[in-house]
This record gives C-alpha cells, structure tokens and sequence, in this order.
C-alpha cells in the first residue's frame, strides 16, 4: 500500500504548574484545535488533521517547508499566496489571530506559503444566542481585519518594492483596540522575555527536542543566548 504519511507530534500542556492540576488545558486546547482544523478542512495551504493522540496530542500533516522568518525574503508572490490562505481560513469563518509570527507562516520547496498553528484561531459562534451570536461575528470579524493587517506589515518589511498601495494602507491601519492591545501586552511581553532569558542562562529552559530543531529561530532571539 501507499506509504504513510509524515507527520507532526503536537502535545499540548498536561503537566502541573505550583502543584495547579492544568492537564484540563491541554485537553482543551487539543479539543480546540480539533474543532478548527475540522472548519478548515479541504483548505490548500492548511495542514491537514490526521488525528488525536490520546487526550492532549494529536498528529497533523507535515510540511516540507520552512518558516517565513527563516528568509530574509521569500519568493515573488508569497504574500498573495498567503493572502489567499488567510482568504479562506477567513470565509470558513476563522479568525487565525497569531498572524503577527512571522515563524507561522511558512515557504514552501516550491515556493508557496503554508499556515500553521492554529492554537488560538477564533471559530465564529453562529450557534451563540443573541447578543452573543452577535458579538463573536463582531469580534471574528475584527481579528480577521488584524489578521491581514499583520501580513502585509510582514509584506511591507520584506518585499516593500511589492508592495501596493493598498497593501501599505493596509499594513498601516491600527484601530482603537490595536492600540489598547500593545498598551497593555507590551509590559507583559518584557516582563516574559525577561523571565525567559534567566531560565535559559540558568540552564532551566531547554526543549526535550533541542537536538532535532533547527537552531536558528530569529523570533526567539529576544531571549534566548548560547550558552557559553
């Protein structure tokens, strides 16, 4: 038969934190994206689910390609390939919301963009009574407005003479949440690469996988140093 196909391991939290049972969250989170990869499925760019691994795991499709952030400029119409993704995850009624990695985003050996990870996407919730219904169309709908507003601030960083002019305007919208958003995670942020940075200096920060990932992860050289 046809060989199997190669796949990527997810497994989500299931270990205590401050003796805090949390393996509850890692079977949400395993459930969720369950649930959003079934909205998506059959949509080319996508990875596809191949199945839980008991209550917190679960294996997707791998992809042969490497991360946006991996190159200091992708190939000629990669941001369109990523704009019809985000496209379509959005008319499944997505919201991808962690569009501002550039390391989600990935080139592919041929050159065409995929998306991964899917961990805190957005489902619109048309089953919702009202105002509920009404508020996750609302609030859906404005994620996936920030969706695209990430992709062509990464557009506009990497390839600016690609860039139209509707795509810069794009780039640049900011509303009122957008901003009250940074306001509030920009202390949180150098408070968690602060903290990050001293695990890892103290050796207490390390991947069971280190020997198998690919050393150079530019997004996490806010805090992450060598070793001596």
């Amino acid at each position: 038969g046809a060989d199997p196909p190669r796949a990527v391991v997810k497994f989500a939290r299931a270990q205590d934190f401050c003796g805090l049972p949390l393996a509850w969250v890692g079977r949400m989170t395993s459930q969720h994206e369950r649930l959003i990869y079934r909205a998506l499925s059959g949509v080319g760019g996508v990875p596809r689910w191949l199945g839980a691994l008991g209550e917190s795991a679960y294996a997707i499709e791998y992809l042969d390609a490497r991360p946006l952030d991996h190159h200091e400029r992708p190939p000629a119409g990669f941001f369109d390939g990523a704009r019809r993704i985000l496209d379509a995850v959005h008319a499944r009624g997505v919201a991808y919301c962690d569009a501002n990695k550039r390391s989600n985003f990935l080139v592919g050996e041929d050159g065409r963009a995929h998306l991964i990870d899917f961990q805190i996407a957005l489902r619109r919730r048309d089953d919702l009574p009202w105002p509920l219904r009404a508020i996750s169309r609302a609030f859906v709908a404005y994620m996936q407005q920030r969706d695209v507003y990430h992709l062509y601030k990464h557009k506009r960083r990497m390839c600016p003479d690609q860039l139209t002019e509707e795509e810069d305007a794009l780039s640049r919208r900011r509303g009122r949440l957008h901003r009250l958003h940074r306001a509030i995670t920009k202390p949180y942020r150098t408070l968690r690469r602060r903290f990050l940075r001293k695990r890892h200096q103290a050796g207490k920060l390390v991947s069971p996988t280190a020997a198998l990932e690919d050393h150079h992860q530019p997004e996490k050289a806010t805090w992450r140093q060598d070793g001596p």
